[in-house]
């Protein structure tokens, strides 16, 4: 799962809480769900930056970051669930 904007995280993490409740509760899953949401918040304050000033390159290497972080987690919850 892949995000394009910051509205797009709701949808993706309501994917991945229903991925983590089939494997039990893990704090550190819900760490990095609470670090990527964190990394969410920042993108939307540069994305009403970018368009103020109408520079939509300013939020792509946040956008990797977060893009990065959720495919980690995915995988994460993978082996998780494998491991079951």
């Amino acid at each position: 799962m892949k995000i394009e904007q910051a509205i797009d995280w709701q949808k993706v993490k309501a994917s991945l809480l229903k991925q983590m409740k089939g494997i039990g509760y893990n704090p550190d899953f819900s760490k990095m769900i609470k670090n990527i949401d964190s990394m969410v918040t920042n993108l939307s304050k540069v994305e009403v930056e970018a368009r103020r000033i109408r520079k939509s390159n300013m939020i792509q290497n946040q956008l990797d970051g977060i893009n990065k972080a959720i495919d980690h987690l995915e995988k994460l919850l993978l082996i998780a669930q494998l491991m079951k």
